[in-house]
């Protein structure tokens, strides 16, 4: 794998990593960590290219496609959800739609977070190196347990993981 490669998935990770964790004191963090977020897939595609593993691109591509329509569902679900609160009984119905709505956001990031772990799982198919499938299973673990909060800190092992599995991947690899 290239220099560039590597550098691409580490750093991008690192950035959507610190960003992440800066969100709630630092304006624009998000922005930032969306970018490492871009970044870091860059490298995956650009990996999938250079080890010949096409799959690898598919399942970010599915990834990526997944995570938007969460993302869309959710805030959906959310204004669905807040329209119960500002009037009463009479938008109950919204409000039940709304919640509905978040447990398919959920289930939509479920999807994603197991093509996450199948692109990792390829990557240390094709680089030996089994930091990529551990960090990929532990952030599925952590979007399934997402919903009672314990799984934010087992995405983050799994994600601090995944950089040094990338820091690890010895240059020319192929």
């Amino acid at each position: 794998m290239s220099k560039q490669t590597k550098q691409l998935g580490s750093w991008g990770l690192i950035v959507a990593l610190v960003a992440s964790l800066l969100g709630s004191v630092v304006p624009f963090a998000s922005v930032v960590a969306l970018a490492g977020w871009v970044v870091a897939l860059i490298g995956y595609i650009k990996a999938s290219e250079e080890l010949g593993e096409p799959r690898i691109r598919g399942n970010i591509i599915k990834m990526v496609i997944l995570s938007v329509a969460a993302m869309v569902i959710f805030m959906l679900g959310v204004m669905m959800g807040g329209s119960m609160m500002m009037g009463g009984e009479r938008f109950v119905p919204a409000g039940n739609f709304g919640f509905l709505m978040m447990v398919v956001a959920w289930l939509s990031i479920l999807g994603a977070s197991w093509f996450w772990y199948k692109a990792n799982t390829l990557l240390y198919e094709k680089t030996n190196i089994k930091l990529f499938k551990t960090g990929g299973l532990l952030m599925f673990v952590g979007a399934i347990l997402a919903i009672i909060l314990i799984g934010g800190l087992i995405s983050l092992v799994g994600e601090i993981l995944l950089i040094v599995a990338w820091f690890n991947v010895p240059e020319g690899t192929a």
